[in-house]
């Protein structure tokens, strides 16, 4: 068995064509369900390095989840991304595997640990109980979720003007303003490498709107410099709750539809799904 309790990050990958990886990368990101997100690093495991089965584990948050099967030899992974803890991962195969096979399902882990910590954040926010006196106020019925997708307007210009590291920059500066001007209990986290998923624990839809227009504020604080240019930073915003959702899944589909329909009627829009 080879544990291996710190891996390397997506931008440090070497057994992968960059394109390859950036696909990879993207698939993983559509997902915030945990269990869809590792069936599929499941089946491309499968398809790359042979594996029969995964086994995911994080006691603390009461998970233990195998897929397929167990084989005969196991290579595990200790994860963690910016030093949080993200659980365990164990490859199953039923023949001895080479080095250059653990090198490239390390090379899959560190792909799939970004995913791996945003599913674990919305579950978390899915799953947190009502303070009790919410529960007294307001019926349950009346207590939804919404998710809030953001997209830095021209990111796409600006990657290519400055390139991707300032463009990373750009959008981690934007999700710690946006951090900075929320509650405790929302979170905060990365989708690909350009968009922010903002969840709203006990939102309504009506209310979510109220927190796109906070963020849109929040966002108008930060300026982009360059030489004697001081442009303020807008985003587009799409909007979504879960009442009537039958899936995690559903919702962000409905986001990433109220976003797509911002960005076409111009920058700084907010729209609901």
């Amino acid at each position: 068995m080879a544990s291996i309790t710190k891996l390397k990050t997506a931008q440090s990958i070497q057994f992968f064509d960059h394109s390859v990886a950036l696909n990879l990368l993207q698939a993983f990101h559509r997902h915030l369900d945990l269990t869809l997100l590792l069936e599929l690093f499941c089946t491309q495991a499968s398809a790359v390095i042979q594996t029969v089965g995964i086994h995911y584990s994080k006691p603390d948050d009461d998970i233990d989840l195998v897929l397929n099967r167990q084989g005969r030899h196991t290579a595990s992974y200790n994860l963690s991304y910016q030093e949080e803890d993200l659980g365990q991962l164990v490859f199953s195969f039923d023949t001895r595997v080479t080095e250059e096979t653990l090198a490239t399902a390390e090379d899959l882990v560190a792909l799939v640990m970004s995913p791996i910590r945003n599913a674990l954040l919305y579950r978390r926010a899915c799953a947190a109980p009502p303070d009790l006196t919410d529960a007294i106020a307001m019926p349950r019925p009346g207590r939804d979720d919404a998710l809030v997708l953001v997209k830095v307007d021209d990111i796409d210009d600006i990657r290519e003007r400055f390139g991707d590291e300032w463009a990373r920059t750009l959008v981690q500066a934007t999700q710690n303003q946006i951090e900075e001007g929320l509650r405790e209990a929302d979170g905060v986290f990365q989708i690909g490498d350009e968009q922010l998923a903002v969840l709203l624990p006990r939102t309504s839809q009506l209310a979510a709107e109220q927190v796109a227009e906070k963020l849109r504020m929040l966002i108008a604080g930060l300026h982009l410099r360059d030489a004697d240019v001081n442009t303020q930073l807008t985003a587009c915003m799409g909007v979504a709750g879960t009442g009537n959702a039958e899936s995690a899944e559903e919702v962000l589909d409905r986001a990433r539809a109220a976003l797509v329909e911002a960005q076409l009627e111009g920058a700084n829009t907010i729209r609901v799904c």
